[in-house]
């Protein structure tokens, strides 16, 4: 059987059905009913399209408009009819975001109407007499309903195609329209449409990224809503170097970088996967009904190969390394906010952890969730003044003389008294916190050297531990010069301790760093040397003068040949670099005489002294030296 299309079998079959008198109930003809019953079971040959249209506009299932219900009700008033809707044809239902006298918020598609209307576009379809057409239903809307006896919908279109719903007037009793009705019903009917595509327009507008046309997060999350997913991936994807491309080779350059990265992430849009854009160099991808296991095994590889292909900017060839964080829908999540704070945690571990990727770990959230419940009572405590300075004297170990300090952060909470530093320490790191604290810890240091000096008293060197956070900072070095300048720049006062980790994770950076400090005078040590990098390899290359082997080699020298034997190499190899050298960790007068056998220069440890508060370093300073 040659193709129809729908609007031609109605128009052929129906003019003599629906421009009959009004009169009792009669059968169609075989001709009619044929008709009748091909044109309900065919869809608009661009049902595909019309459905996406009807998407994009993000109405269905939506709350109650004022705007829509008025013109819904002016159109039941102009035509003298107890009911009316503005209904929307989805693809197994008709749906109605306004109504008057329908008892219900939605149909099946083939018990009203609208879905013939919409199958011709351009005109008007009215049903003087639903009873006359045998095979309808008088009572769509159940049996408690009212009878449906008239039906006239006007086609609202969406573009140069099929329509995406009706506005439409119906009546319990069989009539017609008058020209004067049906007029200013297509009239209405345009007035509704253009406040469709208006709001549609403010709402692209509003969600979607002018840079790149995807989603914002708005628009990201009503698709989610929408899509109502059982479960699925959240993947975040950080354009790594995204900045440092902005400052080389200007922001044109790097917003055609984010445009074509945009377009790599559409590619997976084909699998589903919903794409937004949050801001500069962050996007959000959910892949629905994904499982983390075949994700990781089929998705991942694709999308960070995808992503490590150079660009090609303006004739430039670029790569922008990126991080990303995974997590899984509902196992991580039960709702989208959750989710997707469980990926921006494994977003930030990648980062952290200068890994390419990672996988939400539960275990590590709460950790850091911890950390972050925190970060309000840590910001009052360095705004009240509530971090305080306690000191760990260095002690020579030939003399027994406090030739150095080290300066170390407690927090004097008014309702807990003295937090011990393990509670608090990590989170000031995680929240970033830890440099301004730091740097309120280096002020206190030079106040209380002052002090001393001040005094009359030998005042020791003292020792103050640096973040990643502040060689990071580019007024680091500037901050050194502020706190020395309340010395008129004598560098007696100060020195540094850095961890290897901190040195390791970028060394050029803190190679060009510590350079500066130590042009300032302010001497430099490596804090807990040897327990995690290749150590002599890196030793040569960095701008150090004393190291400080870490107290897990201290505490065995005496129980165990081997750990002697490292305290030795290290010892040596400081007299090799001339390097001072100072033991972490003495607990016993047999480790210090041990130290003082293999060379060692310094020590400090609870074998001399705990942490004190300034007022008890300065009674031991007037003591004297410590027995040897």
């Amino acid at each position: 059987m040659a193709a129809v299309h729908p609007s031609s079998a109605l128009a052929d079959a129906a003019p003599a059905l629906l421009d009959a008198p009004i009169s009792a109930p009669r059968r169609p003809s075989p001709a009619e009913r044929t008709a009748w019953l091909y044109t309900a079971a065919l869809q608009p040959p661009d049902e595909a399209q019309r459905l996406a249209d009807l998407r994009a506009f993000g109405i269905l299932d939506t709350d109650p408009d004022d705007d829509y219900d008025r013109l819904v009700q002016l159109a039941t008033v102009l035509c003298g009819a107890p009911m009316g809707a503005l209904t929307f044809v989805d693809g197994q239902r008709q749906w109605y975001k306004s109504r008057v006298g329908v008892p219900v918020q939605q149909i099946a598609r083939d018990k009203g109407f609208c879905a013939h209307a919409i199958l011709e576009p351009d005109r008007v379809l009215e049903v003087p007499d639903v009873a006359r057409l045998g095979w309808a239903d008088p009572q769509p809307w159940g049996a408690q309903g009212p009878t449906l006896g008239f039906y006239a919908g006007v086609p609202l279109r969406a573009r140069d195609g099929s329509a995406i719903g009706t506005l439409c007037v119906m009546d319990s009793v069989p009539r017609r329209l008058t020209e004067a009705q049906r007029d200013g019903l297509s009239k209405l009917a345009k007035a509704v449409a253009s406040q469709l595509t208006l709001r549609r327009q403010l709402r692209i507008a509003t969600e979607t990224d002018r840079l790149t046309g995807l989603p914002n997060w708005f628009h990201f999350e009503h698709e989610f809503d929408h899509g109502k997913p059982s479960c699925g991936m959240v993947c975040f994807v950080r354009l790594k170097t995204i900045n440092q491309i902005n400052t080389a080779h200007g922001f044109r350059v790097a917003d055609g970088l984010i445009k074509q990265t945009a377009d790599r992430l559409r590619e997976f849009s084909k699998e589903g996967a919903f794409i937004g854009r949050i801001k500069r160099g962050l996007f959000i991808l959910f892949f629905p009904e994904a499982r983390p296991e075949r994700f990781a095994t089929e998705i991942v590889p694709r999308l960070s190969s995808s992503l490590g292909e150079p660009y090609s900017v303006n004739q430039l060839s670029l790569v922008c390394p990126v991080n990303l964080g995974f997590a899984s829908y509902p196992d991580d999540g039960k709702t989208l906010d959750e989710v997707v704070n469980a990926a921006d945690t494994a977003l930030q571990v990648a980062i952290e952890r200068e890994q390419s990727m990672a996988f939400f770990d539960r275990s590590v959230d709460n950790v850091l969730s911890t950390h972050f419940r925190l970060e309000p009572q840590l910001r009052r405590a360095l705004e009240q003044n509530e971090f305080v300075n306690y000191y760990q004297p260095k002690v020579e170990l030939a003399t027994g003389r406090i030739v150095g300090v080290e300066a170390l952060v407690r927090w004097m909470d008014p309702g807990r008294g003295l937090v011990p530093p393990g509670e608090f320490v990590p989170a000031l790191e995680t929240t970033n916190l830890i440099g301004d604290v730091a740097q309120k810890i280096m002020e206190r240091a030079i106040a209380d050297w002052k002090g001393w000096r001040d005094a009359g008293l030998v005042a020791p060197r003292i020792a103050v531990n640096v973040a990643a956070a502040q060689l990071r900072n580019d007024d680091f070095v500037q901050s050194l010069q502020r706190a020395l300048a309340a010395l008129q720049g004598d560098p007696a006062a100060l020195g540094i301790e850095v961890t290897e980790s901190i040195l390791i994770s970028n060394m050029e950076r803190a190679i060009e760093v510590l350079q500066q400090v130590r042009s300032l005078g302010i001497p430099v040590a490596i804090d807990d040397f040897g327990t995690g990098y290749s150590s002599l390899a890196y030793i040569v290359t960095l701008p150090i003068d004393e190291l400080k082997i870490d107290r897990a080699f201290v505490k065995k020298i005496t129980a165990d040949a081997a750990y002697e034997g490292i305290v030795r190499t290290c010892v040596s190899l400081a007299r090799g670099l001339n390097l001072k050298v100072v033991a972490e960790g003495v607990e016993t007068q047999a480790q210090a005489a041990a130290l003082r056998g293999l060379g060692c220069d310094q020590a400090q440890g609870f074998f001399y002294s705990p942490p004190v508060p300034a007022e008890d370093l300065v009674r031991m300073l007037k003591a004297g030296p410590f027995e040897m």
